[in-house]
């Protein structure tokens, strides 16, 4: 008597579960299979059902029921017609899709991963307003396994989403780029070789304008950070005249990256595709360095203490009369800080300054970190004045430099 295979089930310390080796002699396709469970168990269990259904292939080949042979004859030619190389090829595929889905990660370990290896330049601003809110929002689906989560599926949730809570424009398209990003990631893209939410269009916004600073309280603040904390003037200084993106960018950059000779500003990667661009020093952002310059400063731009201190001047704390450091509530903000302000008005005061120059768009589009200028035209545009972008670019450092520290 021929020896009768084992069936044993082993566990897999890389996939974290159960795995069951199925030879070729008892496989549906006809090629070795490995099957994963979750649990002992369940492996366990269809290995007994493999080994009970075990029989020669001479005693089955009697039994086989002659419809069946017709019908597999039919399904042979109709699996052709679309492609296959025959009714097994088409068995191979279709198996090899079903454990592709029932092993492929779940939600909620792709947004751990994407949470992982971003976080490290989200500022905690971001992480209460933007990532938490948007992952709330998922939760229903985080043990969901992605390979189910197909384009209808995600247009039925899209849909469900909006008759449910009726959120803006702004914070639908958010929540839709966001959930879209998540899906470019490699692991994701086992599963999705098409992103499934790419077809999904965002909403027209009809908001209106793009908050911006006026210059007066661009001043406000740079004037504040002067007075009462000059650390923090180069981080205000960059976002309001290099537009750098305040809780990536900015947070990530090293005063080793303002190449003073070269007129220009190195900015790595962050969260677009483009790999790295150089952004103009303008005047009067030189202006606002030069101590810095002065002393060849170096390391990051972003002081210790960075998230209280920005705090204390953004909130109004140096401005409020008899403010209190232990009733943060009772301070008058100094400005209304929106995310992304600062870079919205260095693009908006910009493109009023250099309008009717020759391939303003295209430079534009290249200090902001654009693939176009139609990213600044859709989400970033504010119409600003002539006069008033000569005001803005013309807020500089009040003359007396003794309230400066001296930079170690």
């Amino acid at each position: 008597m021929a020896r009768q295979p084992k069936f044993k089930p082993k566990y897999s310390k890389r996939r974290k579960k159960w795995t069951l080796s199925i030879p070729p002699t008892h496989s549906p396709t006809g090629k070795r299979m490995v099957l994963s469970f979750d649990d002992e168990k369940a492996a366990k269990t269809r290995a007994d059902a493999i080994t009970d259904k075990r029989s020669p292939l001479p005693k089955i080949a009697v039994n086989i029921d002659p419809q069946l042979i017709a019908d597999a004859v039919q399904c042979d030619d109709a699996v052709r017609s679309l492609g296959f190389r025959g009714l097994k090829d088409f068995v191979e595929q279709q198996i090899a899709r079903i454990e592709r889905t029932e092993t492929s990660p779940r939600l909620g370990e792709l947004l751990d991963i994407f949470e992982s290896d971003h976080s490290g330049n989200w500022s905690l601003d971001y992480l209460r307003a933007r990532w938490k809110p948007f992952r709330n929002k998922l939760i229903d689906l985080e043990e969901t396994r992605i390979a189910h989560l197909v384009e209808d599926v995600w247009r039925d949730w899209f849909a469900a989403w909006r008759n449910s809570s009726n959120p803006a424009p702004a914070t639908y398209n958010q929540q839709l780029g966001m959930t879209r990003s998540i899906f470019e990631l490699r692991l994701a893209k086992i599963s999705h070789p098409i992103n499934p939410l790419n077809d999904i269009p965002a909403l027209k916004d009809i908001r209106g304008d793009v908050p911006v600073f006026t210059p007066q309280e661009a001043r406000k603040v740079l004037y504040a950070a002067w007075e009462h904390d000059p650390d923090l003037v180069p981080y205000f200084a960059i976002a309001l005249f290099a537009g750098l993106r305040p809780d990536s960018e900015l947070i990530r950059l090293k005063f080793e990256d303002i190449r003073w000779k070269e007129n220009h500003i190195i900015v790595e990667v962050t969260k677009t595709r483009v790999r790295r661009r150089f952004v103009d020093i303008e005047e009067p952002l030189r202006a606002w360095l030069e101590m810095w310059r002065l002393k060849k400063a170096k390391g990051s731009v972003i002081p210790e203490g960075f998230r209280k201190r920005w705090e204390r001047i953004v909130r109004g704390y140096y401005t409020t009369p008899k403010a209190s450091l232990a009733s943060p509530g009772k301070w008058e903000p100094l400005v209304e800080w929106i995310p992304d302000i600062t870079r919205h008005s260095y693009a908006s005061y910009w493109e009023a300054a250099h309008r009717n120059e020759q391939a303003c768009r295209e430079r534009l589009a290249a200090n902001m970190g654009h693939t176009s200028y139609k990213t600044f035209d859709s989400k970033y545009r504010n119409a600003q004045t002539p006069s008033a972008a000569e005001e803005f670019w013309g807020i500089l450092p009040p003359a007396s430099t003794s309230n400066i520290v001296t930079i170690a």
